[in-house]
């Protein structure tokens, strides 16, 4: 295994292992705010009107959500739809992550011109689009449940992304078949 190869191969197992914790801390959340709303209510309470808690999401872009209302208390939609928005979208990052290490790990003692890597790169690919798809619905979800305090977020990087990423699996795919010709040929 080759040094940066190798890099690769332990930065995706990282980044995969902590987009599921993320993804099960998201996911518990979300259960929490469905089993015990009122203990989740009053964890989130500012206690002041004139604060709202604000929270980030960074892998698909769900941007900045205020998930507490005017008057400081939690709006408990917004944290539900928040939470499980998010889960999904880690879930999605993290099986990414898996499948590039997969790839790496395929390609260590041979081509990377494999039907299996072609794949998995499909796959990264529509994995791609649709965490971007999971943001376009929870903003949506949102913006029809609390306007006009909910603005509509629409982040369309990941889906071009995608694209990019099928028009690679495209090339892979040409190369198996030249591969293919080639060991044919010998």
């Amino acid at each position: 295994m080759k040094g940066k190869a190798k890099a690769g191969y332990v930065l995706a197992r990282i980044f995969e292992v902590i987009m599921w914790i993320g993804a099960a801390a998201m996911a518990v959340s979300f259960l929490l705010g469905i089993a015990v709303p009122g203990a989740v209510a009053e964890a989130f309470d500012t206690g002041a009107a004139d604060r709202k808690l604000t929270m980030v999401m960074a892998p698909g872009a769900l941007g900045r959500m205020d998930i507490t209302g005017p008057d400081g208390t939690l709006r408990l939609g917004l944290y539900l739809l928040y939470t499980a928005a998010g889960a999904a979208e880690l879930a999605l990052t993290a099986s990414v992550f898996r499948r590039i290490w997969q790839i790496i790990r395929m390609s260590w003692g041979s081509t990377p011109f494999q039907r299996p890597v072609v794949k998995k790169v499909r796959q990264i690919g529509w994995l791609f689009i649709a965490a971007p798809l999971v943001t376009v619905a929870a903003s949506l979800a949102g913006f029809v449940s609390f306007w006009p305090e909910y603005s509509f977020v629409v982040d369309v990087s990941g889906i071009i992304t995608g694209v990019i990423v099928l028009a690679l699996s495209q090339i892979f795919a040409y190369g198996v078949k030249l591969e293919d010709d080639v060991e044919g040929l010998l």
